[in-house]
């Protein structure tokens, strides 16, 4: 009688820590998605060692990376809101999109392509997202400019 007593002890504590483990997972995917991207010259050269910031319009709380040598970043997992992202390099015009929505498990590819310049430039771009990458089998989606 002992012995399945601590099989059934066993089996509960196991049941109990799986449960747990798929609770704390699906919340953290509740309310989380990712900001990616490639940052380039005019002739398509990536520009590696740029800072790109991005800034959650709605609470100001603000990120920053650097982009690795293929010119790529990545800020992930970031709140669902939405943001500006601002591209620094040296040599180019400070380049800023507004308005990127980040929805629930939604990666959305925000590349840049920055004008010879000084930093003191600025290109603004509002609203100008060329594509959504969506997550776990969703199909990627266009989106066009508001007007």
């Amino acid at each position: 009688m002992r012995q399945k007593a601590e099989k059934f002890s066993a089996g509960v504590v196991a049941l109990f820590s799986v449960v747990m483990l798929c609770v704390g997972s699906a919340r953290a995917q509740v309310d989380t998605g990712s900001i990616v991207g490639t940052v380039a010259d005019p002739s398509g050269a990536v520009v590696p060692g740029a800072t790109v910031t991005v800034i959650n319009t709605g609470t100001a709380y603000t990120l920053t990376a650097t982009t690795n040598s293929t010119g790529t970043y990545q800020f992930t997992p970031i709140r669902i809101g939405t943001y500006t992202v601002q591209v620094q390099a040296t040599g180019f015009a400070t380049n800023k999109r507004s308005d990127i929505d980040v929805h629930v498990q939604q990666e959305v590819v925000v590349d840049v392509i920055l004008q010879p310049g000084t930093v003191t430039q600025v290109v603004e771009v509002t609203g100008g997202l060329l594509c959504s990458r969506w997550k776990e089998g969703q199909s990627a989606k266009s989106l066009r400019p508001s007007r």
